[in-house]
């Protein structure tokens, strides 16, 4: 007699496991689709989209993306990534934050780039973002006076990238004189300001662009606003340590240190 064995069936784990899930699957439905309809539980569908952190134009023109994207689709099983993508190809986008909310919501956090130039050209004059990103035309939505580049020689991308440089840290670290400054322009010497009331440019160093800047501005206001020549000082220097240099008319002697 000759035992009797069964034939080996290795795919029959897999499909016993197969099996298994689309029964949990299909029961997990039906108890959704019961709770739903007879016991007043909601589906996890996404049903609205909240966008923070930007405003007007550009907060509508997200939320008719997202809305797009995402309305009507399951709340954990949305494509976060696709919607990440659209998002962060925006160019005043610098982040984004996604979270959901059960059972029907979810929240987009956006992160702005902020602009700290101006930048004038023979097309038009653009805003230029904290990271060197160049964002939207100026116009009435957009209009805050912020340092203008308009000097054709430091419009290039080495110029550029100092002034953006310098603009960023004396926004963070010396507010009060940023927000005086007209126009910034690069040189050899480094970055140059000009300020409203004082038509003389004023030198800052390469090296610590906000070296003498408090000095200046307690000698702005207490002596130099005074003086009846404002208009025709040559340049104020920044960049030696613990002086602030003033260039006198040039009919006036003067023992101040020249530009270097």
């Amino acid at each position: 007699m000759l035992p009797r064995t069964r034939p080996k069936r290795p795919w029959l784990p897999w499909a016993r496991a197969g099996i298994t899930l689309v029964v949990i699957g299909a029961a997990g439905w039906g108890l959704m689709e019961l709770g739903t309809r007879y016991l007043g539980l909601q589906k996890l569908i996404i049903e609205q989209v909240n966008v923070s952190g930007c405003r007007g134009e550009r907060q509508a023109e997200i939320q008719k993306l997202a809305e797009q994207l995402v309305l009507g689709k399951p709340l954990f099983w949305v494509d976060a990534e696709e919607l990440r993508s659209r998002i962060e190809a925006k160019r005043w986008v610098r982040g984004l934050q996604i979270r959901k909310d059960p059972p029907d919501r979810l929240s987009l956090a956006i992160e702005e780039r902020r602009p700290v130039l101006w930048l004038v050209r023979a097309n038009g004059v653009f805003l230029v973002s904290d990271d060197g990103v160049l964002l939207d035309r100026v116009n009435q939505a957009n209009l805050n006076p912020i340092p203008v580049v308009v000097d054709p020689s430091s419009q290039t991308d080495h110029g550029l990238a100092h002034l953006v440089s310098a603009a960023r840290i004396l926004r963070e670290k010396q507010q009060g004189f940023y927000d005086r400054i007209t126009e910034l322009r690069d040189s050899p010497k480094g970055p140059v300001a000009y300020i409203e009331g004082l038509p003389a440019p004023i030198y800052l160093s390469r090296q610590d662009v906000t070296k003498n800047v408090p000095n200046f501005q307690g000698l702005f206001v207490d002596r130099l606003s005074q003086r009846p020549d404002l208009a025709r000082l040559r340049y104020v220097d920044l960049r030696w340590d613990d002086e602030v240099a003033v260039g006198e008319p040039e009919d006036v002697p003067s023992s101040t240190k020249p530009p270097r």
